[in-house]
């Protein structure tokens, strides 16, 4: 009789799992810190639902992938006339500490101060480090910390984002070698040192002439920088047409895989006399003769004609042409013919612009079908794009498709270009409302074009409002640059009411000349008019930075003359400005940093008081009292360490120096500067030589960019 019982349980049980059936009563068996409502909200039915057998396995599918469970095991019986589904879980422990392996802890100083800077000039100094605290962080960051319910998924993750870190350290041979998932959770890291190189894909080029272009060393951390340079070297080496590098364990570190595809030209070894080519468009043919090499003797074989070929490919290389490419055609009475691809755009294919329009930026990226891409006009395409301003990153693939080269330009937008910002009161005594409205969009409908308003009203004690209105434009079919100001504004007891129309004309990569033309009208508070102004500005702008906001590189340069009156009526002079900005990367820890200095010059001739340079000041030594002076130099260096982006803090210091009457202002401090959907604002406190000596700095705001 119980052997039928239990043969009847059996059946019910892989009957209820073949079909449809009611869950009587749900269990959760084995969880300890994890709540049972917790689990049963993620199963995906309850007590009362019909389910089946999928609906079952599905929801331990949903409970492994909470992380939380080491194991899950579904069951369905009949217990009691009732049918039962009852999950069974190995839950993973809660995390009492973490023990990090083969991670040195950081260094830390002693009690002096000379210790601690001992230690900051060496991680300056050595390559960068992951340290087994900032290890803790970042798995902290993801719930694995001391407290927590251990969760695999939320550790797979942690280790995962440790391995990018090490990446961003440049490290690249690095792995997870062991976790203990217990309360004690303990991980080991290996940074695994390059035991050898492997060549695969060769026939009949030598691997010692590819081991050469190699400059990963042997007995070190892999570093990625290395491993990409070598990639560099291999994919312009007239040699290989593709090259890639995989990992592969070996005793005592990482053997590093070099899969390469020759290059091949002649298939077979063939008797050849000469080398004929075709498509060459960028040096005269003669020449292109000239560079190649000689081929020997009767049997010629592939690696034979790649060397003959290597001055040729090299000399393309260095003028920057860096697609060029060999094709062989046969060889015909004894000559090889030889095709060069040297990289001519076929198409343009841009991804990413949600708001910009295409047409933006293909006018921008100033490239097109037919021309042969090259190294320089790649980077002057993605610095004009980046100067935008409209964009955080900009990426340029160029590919080969078919005979013609896909370039590939993938944007990826700011999220704001917009702000309105400002505030208004009602003051009786200065005759109703009071207060600022500042307005400001960039990029207007996807096309280039930004826009600005600021508006201000009883702020200058005259009761007047002030105001000024900006347009700019940079996707003109002639210039780079279209720029048109209107202003209205109260200086000292002045009245001023003007405009200001300038045009920016591309004249060569990265050089741009510039034109403008300014009216203004002044008159006195006290109603007594002054003599107009009407000035023609000329100058040069050179600017290759890599980026707007943050530039870690390059430099912007700029000369320009302003001539006022002979022209026109109004006041006359003559004024001259020269201006260099230069930047240099650094790393200090996870921050990018530069070094940034300015240059500034200024001299004017026959200047009237009110057209005057200013030296100190906001924009010029920060926190100094200002004066007037018709010449001048300035020097500004700072050491900007980027907090978010578009936001930054920057020691500096300032120096300044009246070239009429020798007077010199200096100023050390530190600013912080939020660039925030085109509004720039900057906050600086410093202590300048023109003042009392105090701990107590001077406040400054600026509304617009140091350099």
């Amino acid at each position: 009789m119980k052997l039928w019982f239990f043969l009847l349980f059996g059946f019910l049980s892989v009957l209820a799992w073949a079909q449809t059936f009611p869950v009587e009563r749900l269990e959760i068996v084995g969880n300890t810190h994890i709540s049972t409502q917790e689990i049963l909200g993620k199963l995906g039915f309850k007590e009362g639902d019909v389910v089946d057998r999928e609906k079952v396995l599905a929801g331990a599918k949903a409970l492994e992938e909470m992380g939380y469970f080491a194991q899950v095991t579904p069951e369905v019986s009949l217990e009691e006339d009732k049918v039962v589904v009852r999950y069974r879980l190995v839950e993973y422990p809660k995390i009492e500490d973490i023990v990090i392996l083969g991670v040195p802890e950081e260094p830390r100083g002693g009690k002096t101060l000379w210790s601690w800077i001992q230690i900051w000039i060496g991680q300056l100094l050595n390559p960068p480090r992951v340290y087994a605290e900032r290890v803790r962080e970042i798995l902290a960051e993801r719930g694995i910390k001391p407290g927590e319910v251990l969760n695999a998924k939320k550790l797979q993750e942690g280790l995962q984002a440790v391995l990018e870190e090490y990446q961003k350290k440049d490290l690249g041979t690095v792995q997870v070698s062991e976790v203990i998932p217990e309360a004690k959770l303990v991980i080991r890291f290996e940074e695994l040192p390059v035991v050898a190189h492997e060549f695969r894909g060769l026939s009949t080029i030598s691997q010692e002439e590819i081991r050469d272009l190699i400059t990963v060393p042997l007995g070190e951390v892999g570093r990625i920088s290395q491993i990409r340079e070598s990639l560099q070297r291999l994919s312009r080496s007239v040699y290989v047409s593709e090259a890639k590098v995989v990992p592969e364990l070996a005793p005592g570190g990482v053997k590093l895989v070099w899969e390469l595809a020759e290059r091949v030209l002649l298939p077979e070894p063939t008797s050849i006399s000469g080398i004929s080519l075709v498509g060459v468009t960028l040096l005269p043919t003669e020449k292109a003769r000239a560079l190649l090499g000689p081929i020997p003797q009767g049997v010629a074989t592939n690696a034979a004609v790649l060397r003959a070929l290597r001055p040729l490919f090299d000399y393309y290389q260095r003028e920057g042409y860096f697609l060029v490419d060999f094709v062989g055609e046969g060889v015909e009475n004894g000559v090889l013919r030889v095709r060069v691809r040297e990289g001519e755009v076929g198409r343009i294919e841009v991804k990413g612009n949600t708001r910009t329009a295409e047409w933006v930026i293909l006018r921008v990226l100033g490239l097109r079908p037919g021309q042969i891409l090259s190294e320089a006009r790649l980077a002057v395409a993605q610095q004009s794009l980046m100067a935008l301003g409209y964009f955080s990153e900009v990426l340029l693939t160029p590919s080969w498709e078919e005979e013609k080269v896909l370039l590939t330009v993938e944007v990826k937008e700011l999220e704001k270009l917009g702000s309105i910002q400002g505030s208004m009161s009602f003051s009786p005594e200065a005759g109703g409302l009071v207060g600022n409205l500042t307005y400001s969009q960039k990029n207007l409908f996807g096309t280039a074009q930004d826009i600005s308003l600021t508006l201000s009203r009883g702020l200058t004690g005259s009761g007047g409002t002030t105001w000024s209105l900006t347009y700019v434009g940079r996707s003109f079919p002639v210039f780079t640059q279209v720029e048109l100001d209107f202003y209205r504004k109260e200086e000292e007891e002045r009245l001023t009411i003007g405009g200001k129309a300038q045009v920016s004309y591309p004249v060569a990569d990265y050089l741009n000349l510039t034109l403008g033309f300014t009216a203004e009208g002044t008159t006195k508070l006290s109603g007594e008019a002054l003599p107009p102004r009407n000035a023609l500005s000329l100058g040069v702008v050179f600017d290759d930075r890599d980026s707007p906001f943050f530039p870690r590189a390059g430099q912007r340069a700029q000369i320009s003359l302003e001539k006022a009156g002979t022209f026109a009526p109004g006041v006359e002079y003559l004024s001259a400005r020269a201006e260099v900005s230069r930047f240099w990367p650094f790393d200090l820890g996870d921050y990018r940093c530069a070094l940034a200095m300015r240059a500034l010059g200024r001299l004017g001739w026959d200047l009237p008081a009110e057209y005057m340079f200013s030296l100190g000041g906001v924009d010029s030594v920060r926190g100094a009292k200002k004066i007037t002076t018709d010449r001048m130099f300035l020097l500004n260096a700072e050491f900007r360490v980027e907090l978010a982006q578009g936001a930054w803090f920057a020691p500096f210091f300032d120096f300044g120096v009246d070239l009429q009457s020798g007077t010199v202002k200096a100023a050390p401090g530190m600013e912080v500067a939020v660039n925030l959907g085109g509004m720039f604002v900057r906050l600086s406190a410093s202590w300048p030589n023109d003042r009392e000596p105090t701990w107590v700095p001077a406040f400054e705001f600026g509304m617009s960019p140091m350099f």
